[in-house]
C-alpha cells in the first residue's frame, strides 16, 4: 500500500480589521486645534465710476404778446422744443446739456429770432445770426 501523505493546507492569514470604523467625513475632519475660524466670503464690490453731471442752463426770453415760443439749436438737432410761459410775456426753458459750444435760436409765433440776451453770436447760412451758448464744466 502506498502511503499518501496528508499535508495540511494553511488558511490564508486574515487581515486585521479595525475595531472602530469611522465615517469618511469624520475621519477627514482635522483636529480642532488646526481649524482656523471660518470667515464669510464677501463678494467683490462693483467699481462705480463717477457719473459726470451735466450742467443745467436756463434760457429766458421776454416777448409780450407772443402766443408760442420754442427753442432750437445744435444741442437738439435744430428741432424746435416748446418753451414754457412764466407769466407777464416771459418764457423760459431749462436744458441739461453736456459742456461744449452750441448755436441756437428762438422760434416766436413761427418766426426764427436770435436770443437778445445771448453774449455771443455767429453768422448762419441764411444771412442771419445764431445765438451762441458756451457750457463749461
Amino acid at each position: 500500500m502506498t502511503k499518501t501523505k496528508k499535508t495540511k493546507t494553511k488558511a490564508p492569514a486574515q487581515a486585521k480589521v479595525p475595531t472602530e470604523i469611522a465615517h469618511p467625513a469624520v475621519a477627514a475632519k482635522p483636529s480642532a486645534a488646526k481649524v482656523a475660524a471660518a470667515r464669510p466670503v464677501e463678494a467683490p464690490k462693483p467699481v462705480v465710476a463717477a457719473v459726470p453731471t451735466q450742467p443745467k442752463v436756463r434760457l429766458e426770453l421776454s416777448k409780450p404778446g407772443a402766443q408760442s415760443v420754442a427753442v432750437a439749436g445744435s444741442f437738439n438737432s435744430w428741432q424746435p422744443e416748446q418753451v414754457s410761459a412764466t407769466g407777464n410775456g416771459s418764457f423760459a426753458k431749462e436744458l441739461t446739456i453736456a459742456p461744449g459750444r452750441y448755436e441756437y435760436m428762438f422760434v416766436v409765433d413761427g418766426q426764427w429770432m436770435a436770443d437778445p440776451n445771448a453774449k455771443e453770436f455767429a453768422p448762419n447760412p441764411f444771412g442771419g445770426q445764431n445765438s451762441v451758448l458756451v457750457i463749461t464744466k
